[in-house]
């Protein structure tokens, strides 16, 4: 009897433990999901130039002017990844399902130190042209190159699928890992939104 009693304690003991390892057996967190999709993140530099023509003024107001042409050369920064807010993870029992959006662009800039005196050419000053470029032509320059920039990018579709393929393999070890961890071994299902592929 008092054996009885004993191998039904171990088992009992042995049923508490299993269960409350399996209770404290990290799963996916959604938050470290979304943490990696921004790790994921790619940054493509684009040769860029930023070209303009300035023309004289009309009638009188053009007296004294020339027509100006300058260019800007610089490096173009395009950031590339899938919008982590879009990210859904639906875990249930070992079947994690992963809904990843489109990557797409998500941050267009100028890197650092790519813009110098030298990285500005325009045609000849002279002491009685009143058509002078100013600033505000030369930001309105950059800002129509950035948006060509911006455009070539998201017609790169070859990119944008390195860049959603780039964030699966990222969450997908990042399960894998955790699963290894934990003692689960999780089945992951990929759902793509917004495409065919699944």
């Amino acid at each position: 009897m008092k054996r009885i009693a004993i191998v039904l304690l171990i088992t009992l003991l042995a049923g508490m433990i299993v269960s409350c390892s399996a209770e404290n057996a990290a799963s996916p967190d959604i938050a470290q999901i979304r943490s990696i999709c921004d790790l994921a993140t790619l940054e493509c530099y684009y040769h860029n130039v930023a070209k303009s023509t300035k023309d004289k003024s009309s009638g009188l107001a053009g007296f004294g002017e020339v027509e100006r042409e300058f260019w800007i050369e610089y490096e173009g920064v395009v950031k590339i990844g899938i919008d982590m807010s879009q990210v859904i993870m639906d875990v249930h029992n070992t079947t994690v399902t992963v809904t990843l959006p489109e990557a797409k662009v998500l941050e267009i800039g100028i890197a650092n130190d790519s813009w110098n005196e030298s990285s500005y050419i325009h045609s000849g000053d002279s002491w009685f042209n009143k058509n002078k470029i100013t600033a505000e032509d030369q930001k309105n320059a950059i800002a129509d190159a950035q948006t060509k920039m911006k455009e070539t990018a998201e017609g790169n579709t070859q990119l944008l699928e390195q860049a959603r393929s780039r964030a699966q393999k990222l969450i997908e070890n990042y399960i894998k890992k955790l699963g290894d961890l934990s003692g689960v071994e999780y089945e992951i299902k990929w759902i793509y939104a917004n495409t065919n592929i699944q």
